[in-house]
């Protein structure tokens, strides 16, 4: 079960990622794709478990004039990365201009609602 207060989560899934291997996941039907490159973990942790639950619905806060295009994707780990980890997120936007920016929350945020931010240098013009 899902460990997100207020969060209907509606699917949820978990990978390994090795620490000497780069690692491609794609979750079919349900837009993320995320790659992990050789090196992403500390040199003293071999692999690691990656949990990822996928939400449409919640106690959510956006910043303002913020309009929800995708799922909201919660990824915990156990460690901080030594490489990033790149992540693609398919979306579905009919705006006319298509300007999106990405926002995160912190999954162990004690109060409600999830306060989402934006993330820095994360705009995409289409």
């Amino acid at each position: 079960g899902s460990l997100l207060r207020g969060v209907d989560v509606i699917t949820q899934t978990s990978i390994t990622i090795r620490a000497d291997e780069e690692k491609s996941f794609e979750w079919k039907g349900y837009g993320l794709r995320l790659h992990s490159p050789k090196g992403a973990l500390p040199p003293d942790l071999p692999q690691c478990t990656l949990h990822i639950q996928a939400s449409l619905s919640g106690q959510f806060h956006f910043p303002e004039g913020s309009a929800l295009t995708s799922a909201v994707y919660w990824i915990s780990a156990p460690v901080a990365f030594s490489k990033p980890l790149t992540l693609e997120i398919q979306h579905s936007c009919d705006a006319s201009p298509h300007y999106l920016k990405f926002v995160e929350a912190q999954c162990t945020q004690k109060e409600l609602p999830y306060r989402f931010e934006p993330i820095k240098d994360s705009e995409s013009n289409e």
